[in-house]
């Protein structure tokens, strides 16, 4: 058995058309998964775009989360080695790429997120995101290539004009649309059943669609 725990969250997709989740963007507590569990949540998303988070406060909700089997996805600020990285590490089982204009930011996004020959995130061993145990490196890094959901959200005009290249690249799972801030990119803020916001929303359901 791996030492990578399983993702519900991609188990659940496989099998069955939804997945509940929530966003979390204020309350620190751990004991707040437990009630989600309690609810019947999947995953719950840690903002840490717009929410107040420490690499700490991550790690002891990654850590119960996990415990509890709700799959935790870290929304991060930047899409940066350090962000991406230390989410991971601290025991996320996913990230979402916010802001995203382009299929090169997501690819060196997924770049970051997955261990080599995917990728080029550090290995290293006995952290949250294995539990603090130890096992054979190379099973290990590719037990968490296969873990690790990574959602993009499309949330700006450049998003979704590259939709096709953006949701078809390797190591994308799923995409989130951000509908406040694509009204906003789209000249159309606040008006969330305007046309010019509702066809690239279903522009995007659709090309999730094709791409799986």
């Amino acid at each position: 058995m791996s030492i990578i725990p399983e993702n519900r969250l991609r188990r659940r997709l496989a099998s069955a058309p939804v997945a509940v989740g929530t966003m979390l963007a204020e309350i620190r507590q751990p004991s707040v998964m437990q009630a989600l569990a309690n609810a019947g949540f999947d995953w719950v998303l840690i903002d840490n775009e717009h929410g107040t988070f420490t690499t700490e406060s991550i790690a002891e909700l990654s850590r119960i989360a996990r415990l509890v089997e709700v799959t935790p996805i870290v929304r991060v600020p930047v899409l940066t080695y350090e962000q991406i990285a230390q989410a991971l590490d601290a025991g996320a089982q996913g990230i979402m790429l916010p802001r995203i204009t382009s299929a090169e930011e997501v690819r060196a996004a997924v770049a970051i997120a997955k261990y080599p020959p995917e990728g080029r995130r550090g290995s290293a061993m006995g952290r949250a995101h294995t539990n603090f145990r130890a096992a054979d490196v190379v099973e290990t890094m590719a037990a968490a290539n296969r873990e690790t959901f990574v959602i993009v959200q499309v949330e700006t005009r450049e998003a979704v004009e590259g939709l096709d290249e953006i949701l078809g690249g390797p190591g994308v799972d799923a995409a989130l649309i951000g509908p406040n801030d694509l009204a906003i990119a789209l000249g159309v803020p606040g008006r969330m059943r305007d046309p010019v916001l509702e066809q690239p929303i279903e522009r995007t359901i659709d090309a999730c669609r094709a791409h799986g």
